[in-house]
């Protein structure tokens, strides 16, 4: 026999002992899908932390670039940039001119031998009531406008100089074209004081005038091939990486002028953490990946020698700054034209071992 018991509250739940009870709202269920969501957003930056530290120990990565073979075209002598044919980012070819050079002595240099020259092959030395050619003094006193304008230059560069206005390479040319030009000046001289010698026979004198002929010619021959290497020309097919002066500055010999690439042949330069320095070694196969989710494979084309530090912007947050083994690696394949840019980023991918991974988390060598 069962019993039940009514209440009269389940009877009339809206009264309770006669008075009415008011209920709030009923609360809506909230969908599972948005406690999934919910779970995603906060689990994300925890599985993507975990993800970086655990590729970080079992995944060898490195950043890198591509960098093209490098030729750096330098100034054959002291000399003054008087055009600029090529800015960085051109393509040239061989023989392209990348950029005209001028040096005053030679050029003045030239004129006054010439003059000198004249004079001596027209000068008549020996005969009564002669006087050296015009062409004799001249060349003197081009000698000596010489000698005043590269002494005047001298000074204005040592004073810039030591304003820190000017380079050592700048002052040391200036130096030079005015010792230059006191040479010059001291040769003309002699030209006409071998036309001028009043107690030397004609047959001595004819026998000098005709050595110093000789010499100047020589000399002449030897300045007109140093013109030729006033233009500066691209030795083959490339890139210009840099051009260092401007139109206008002296250069010192050897001073670099402009810096070509060779994107037929180039390497990749990785910057590796010197903790995993025992996957540098010679022959060790890396992959190479490029932008436009392209890989190439690779290789370590010798072990590494020099630590640099990592560029800023191929560094993170955390290895701004830091010192790194840099490694050159060849790459197998030819890279496409559009990829052969100096200095483009790429990732070394330099491969995964456990075995090594546990030395690395337990501090074995």
């Amino acid at each position: 026999m069962k019993v039940r018991f009514t209440s009269p509250k389940k009877q009339n739940p809206d009264e309770d002992g006669g008075l009415p009870v008011r209920y709030g709202s009923a609360k809506r269920a909230v969908p599972k899908w948005r406690w999934y969501i919910l779970v995603l957003v906060i689990s994300t930056p925890l599985l993507f932390l975990l993800w970086r530290v655990g590729a970080a120990m079992f995944f060898i990565n490195a950043p890198g670039v591509i960098s093209l073979e490098k030729v750096s075209i330098n100034s054959p002598f002291p000399a003054v940039v008087e055009r600029i044919s090529v800015s960085p980012g051109a393509r040239t070819a061989h023989g392209d001119l990348l950029m005209r050079l001028e040096d005053p002595v030679v050029t003045q240099r030239i004129y006054v031998l010439q003059a000198e020259l004249e004079a001596l092959k027209t000068g008549v030395p020996g005969a009564a009531g002669d006087s050296p050619s015009r062409a004799a003094f001249a060349t003197v006193r081009i000698a000596e406008e010489g000698v005043r304008y590269q002494k005047g230059y001298r000074d204005s560069i040592q004073s810039l100089f030591r304003q820190g206005a000017a380079t050592r390479a700048e002052a040391d040319a200036a130096e030079e074209r005015y010792r230059q030009a006191l040479a010059a000046l001291a040769e003309a001289r002699a030209s006409v004081a071998l036309l001028q010698a009043p107690d030397m026979s004609r047959q001595e004198s004819a026998a000098q005038r005709n050595t110093r002929i000789a010499q100047i010619e020589a000399e002449l021959k030897g300045l007109e091939e140093r013109k030729g290497f006033f233009s500066v020309v691209s030795p083959g097919e490339g890139r210009v990486l840099d051009v260092f002066p401007t139109e206008g500055q002296s250069v010192a010999g050897g001073t670099p002028l402009v810096l070509l690439g060779r994107p037929q042949s180039l390497k990749v330069m990785a910057y590796l953490q010197p903790r995993h320095i025992s996957y540098a070694k010679e022959g060790e196969k890396v992959i190479v990946r490029l932008p436009g989710s392209l890989s190439v494979s690779g290789m370590v084309s010798a072990a590494p020698e020099i630590a640099a530090r990592i560029p800023a912007e191929l560094a993170g947050v955390l290895a701004e700054g830091k010192q790194t083994l840099l490694v050159r690696i060849d790459i197998d394949e030819p890279l496409a034209g559009h990829l052969r840019v100096e200095g483009l980023p790429v990732s070394v991918h330099f491969g995964f071992s456990l075995r090594k991974s546990l030395q690395l988390l337990s501090g074995e060598s």
